[in-house]
């Protein structure tokens, strides 16, 4: 009886042994999963939070093209280089990875290139990296592309710019330029020439004016026959190619009746830039010397778009004859004559021959303030 009742006393034990450990496994694993929930939420914030601030710096993201977008075109070896400007708008930096050039002109599979970020291959990009707030950032790119096709204007391209952050921004080329208020534009456009339009841009020079500094909006004392050579101010705005001048450039001054036109024109030819007075140092303009009016260096920077000095005075191109107005017989007769300047040029040079006829000023002779 005593041994029945140890034994049973000892089961008894081991039962509360068992169960207490039973319980314990249970705690345990009860535990564990509500860890393993804790954990996996607690990831799941963790990768939302990531997501957000992925978010975050996405939209914090803001590039903008800059005036052309494409500058400093040229051709080496088969390939094209160039520079795309932009500036950071955003408050993060930004990683440009991929270009896509989309001709809009073109219905192949050719009309889209893309252009990777590396140092090497075929098709390349370089210099990435756009810092805060940083502006005429130049991205390096370097192409089989024909990008004189674009830069001449002759086809319409789209511009795609994607980040590594996925980000893309992108621009119709060539641009559409915002004009300026109206009023207060002192210049005419015509392609890459920008006449000048102030009271300074259109002087003249005589035996009795020799120095080209007199403006010619009003001449004063002219008597018949006298050689006279007009000044003109121009600009080349373009960003990329220098412009040659041809000897066909004139300066048509067209005298007007009161009764309208007189037929009486008196046309001058383009002469040397190193002329200055029509009866003491005029030369004739030289193809073989041209004059080169430089693209803008710097397309942010007014200060950089100097004028250049266009004089016109020969009566024939390529020559150094002398020419005069027409002014009647007699004193001081009044005149009144409406300018065009007919522009011949190349550009690129050695690429295309321009021909533009332009309406600049009128020229009052001898008549009253």
């Amino acid at each position: 009886m005593e041994l029945l009742k140890s034994f049973a006393v000892g089961r008894k034990g081991v039962g509360t042994i068992l169960g207490a450990a039973y319980f314990i496994i249970i705690v345990l694993a009860i535990f564990n999963l509500i860890m393993w929930e804790v954990n996996q939420y607690d990831a799941y914030q963790q990768l939302v939070g990531q997501m957000n601030q992925v978010d975050q710096e996405r939209v914090s993201e803001n590039l903008e093209f800059v005036e052309a977008g494409m500058i400093d075109v040229t051709k080496i070896a088969g390939k094209y280089y160039c520079n795309l400007t932009v500036r950071n708008l955003g408050g993060i930096t930004t990683n440009v990875v991929r270009i896509y050039f989309y001709n809009l002109s073109d219905t192949s599979p050719k009309a889209l290139k893309i252009i990777e970020k590396g140092a090497t291959g075929v098709d390349y990009l370089t210099n990435g990296f756009i810092n805060p707030g940083e502006d005429k950032h130049k991205i390096g790119v370097v192409t089989s592309l024909d990008i004189a096709t674009m830069k001449d204007k002759s086809q319409s391209f789209y511009i795609y710019l994607a980040t590594e952050r996925g980000r893309t921004f992108s621009t119709f080329y060539p641009r559409a330029m915002l004009l300026p208020p109206g009023g207060s534009v002192p210049y005419i456009d015509i392609g890459p020439l920008r006449f000048v339009f102030d009271y300074n841009s259109l002087n003249y020079s005589t035996l009795s004016h020799p120095l080209g500094n007199t403006q010619a909006w009003r001449i004063d004392g002219y008597t018949s026959g006298t050689s006279i050579m007009f000044f003109v101010k121009v600009i080349n705005i373009d960003l990329s190619y220098n412009i040659k001048l041809l000897k066909y450039c004139v300066f048509d001054c067209i005298e007007m009746a009161a009764t309208g036109a007189s037929q009486k024109i008196s046309s001058f030819y383009i002469v040397s830039n190193a002329s200055i007075c029509p009866e003491t140092s005029m030369y004739a303009y030289d193809e073989n010397y041209p004059q080169i009016l430089p693209h803008v260096p710097d397309p942010d920077n007014p200060n950089s778009m100097i004028p250049n000095i266009i004089k016109f005075g020969a009566s024939e191109w390529g020559t150094n004859k002398k020419m005069n107005l027409f002014t009647g017989g007699g004193g001081y007769p009044q005149y009144e004559y409406l300018v065009l300047m007919g522009f011949y040029y190349e550009f690129p040079i050695g690429v295309h021959t321009y021909g533009v006829t332009v309406p600049f000023v009128a020229i009052r002779v001898n008549t009253p303030t």
